[in-house]
């Protein structure tokens, strides 16, 4: 007998799972909540609302099914690609300020020695004109806004 008021009260328990709620505004502009449907001259807008009545259990994705190992896993690899991109951030921020040194000392080069002479490239020296010069600052100044963050 305890078997049928189980099964019985199992049965009834899974009936109310799945049942609707909807939402609907009565005359008096009360918002209604029910398991039925609105009445047909009473509701300008009712909606059916996607209320599920009991929790879903489980993982996100039900087909795919894991075991704590396998998460373990995933969670291992992420930390070490975190770990990767925090080391390359950090090299790419010293050489960031290592370039930004540079430009500065390119900077203060060109905008402190009155007669700056420079490599031609074949052996020789040339002197720097002031249009040289202006361009040279120039781009030690593009240098120090773009790597002197």
């Amino acid at each position: 007998m305890r078997i049928f008021v189980f099964t019985g009260l199992i049965v009834l328990f899974s009936i109310t799972v799945h049942a609707q709620i909807y939402k609907w505004v009565d005359e008096s502009g009360k918002t209604q909540y029910t398991d039925v449907p609105p009445p047909p001259g009473v509701a300008k807008e009712g909606k059916k609302l996607n209320i599920k009545s009991s929790p879903i259990s489980g993982d996100h994705e039900p087909n795919k099914s894991r075991n704590p190992g396998e998460e373990r896993l995933e969670f291992d690899k992420r930390q070490q690609q975190k770990k990767e991109q925090d080391v390359k951030q950090q090299a790419k921020a010293e050489e960031n300020k290592k370039k930004c040194i540079d430009a500065q000392g390119q900077l203060r080069l060109y905008t402190d020695s009155p007669r700056l002479t420079v490599p031609d490239g074949a052996g020789g020296i040339v002197f720097v004109d002031d249009d040289a010069r202006q361009r040279k600052t120039a781009d030690a100044n593009k240098a120090i806004a773009t790597f002197c963050k």
